[in-house]
Formats: C-alpha cells, sequence, structure tokens
C-alpha cells in the first residue's frame, strides 16, 4: 500500500481523489521491493467511506511493480487502510471521547455513523494505537505530523489495524 500525502485531511471525495492521483510524479513512487519508477497502473476498485454528509463511494487506483509484480493501492493519507472511516472523522470521535463527550452526542455530530462504530473507533485506539503513540512522544495534532510518524516508525496509518506494509509518498517538488 502506498499512501500519497496530502494537505486537507478533511476533504474526500472522487474529484479531490482524482486530482491527486492524476498529479504524481509515477516516476518517482517506490515499491515495496525499493524500486521507483517500475509502477504502473493496474486496475481500480471501489471503496466506501462514511462522511458527515453521508456515505460516498471512491474509486481507489491499484499499481503493479514492473519488478516484483506486487500490487499496491493508492490512498491518500486522509484514509485509514482498511476502514471505512477517514482519518478526521477518526480524530473528532477520539477527541470528543477524551472531552467526556457521550457516544449520542458524537453521533448527532456525525450523523453517517451509530454508536457502535464510535465505540469500535475508541477500542481500537485504546487497545492499538494509545500505548504506541505514548511509547514513540507522538501527539495527534498536528495531524501531517501523526500521519508521517506513524508511518515512519510503525509503516501503518495511524488507526491501520492490518499489518499491511505501508509507504509514505510525500511529493518533494
Amino acid at each position: 500500500m502506498i499512501t500519497v500525502s496530502v494537505k486537507d485531511y478533511n476533504q474526500i471525495s472522487q474529484d479531490f481523489y482524482d486530482s491527486v492521483i492524476h498529479s504524481l510524479p509515477f516516476h518517482q513512487l517506490k515499491c515495496s521491493c525499493g524500486h521507483s519508477a517500475c509502477l504502473t497502473i493496474h486496475g481500480y476498485y471501489t471503496r466506501k467511506l462514511f462522511l458527515p454528509e453521508g456515505v460516498i463511494s471512491i474509486r481507489i487506483c491499484r499499481v503493479k511493480c514492473s519488478e516484483c509484480g506486487r500490487t499496491h493501492a493508492l490512498i491518500l493519507s486522509s484514509m485509514v487502510p482498511y476502514c471505512r472511516f477517514p482519518l478526521f472523522i477518526q480524530l473528532r470521535i477520539l477527541l470528543a471521547y477524551a472531552e467526556k463527550t457521550r457516544r449520542k452526542a458524537i453521533c448527532q455530530l456525525i450523523p453517517a455513523i451509530d454508536e457502535n462504530s464510535v465505540k469500535s473507533v475508541f477500542t481500537r485506539y485504546r487497545c492499538c494505537w494509545r500505548q504506541r503513540l505514548l511509547s514513540e512522544g507522538i501527539c495527534l495534532s498536528p495531524v501531517p505530523d501523526l500521519v508521517e510518524k506513524c508511518l515512519a516508525v510503525y509503516s501503518r496509518q495511524f488507526m491501520q489495524i492490518r499489518g499491511t506494509p505501508n509507504l509514505l509518498f510525500s511529493d518533494t517538488t
């Protein structure tokens, strides 16, 4: 999986995703095998995301390495792999929970999610991520630092549960 760094973590739409992917310098993308300039578009799959305004479907681009044959999904840093809730929603839930906001009130703030989802996000954080962040001195904000440090130290996006390696691509130009 390759996570593409974006500046706006609150903006998620098909048009935004497409504009980021189409502007990528593919010759600079690196595969997990270490080679660069070897990735070509291989296909797409659809992924549903829960946003405050409702559920949307995003067509995610997959690339294939001509050197090792592996495929990678290209996702935005505002998305969490294997999760239907984008990063900004999960952070909003965690901050509300830290302020002792009740689950029902959080659901009213974010109508697309239910109480079980709120509980699931907080449980995932408490069981899998809180100690990791504390052990490395990583803070929940600013968000770009949180994402960059989690990917550098753990090779995972913040709140990513599955152990699939995840590489960060930051366009340096």
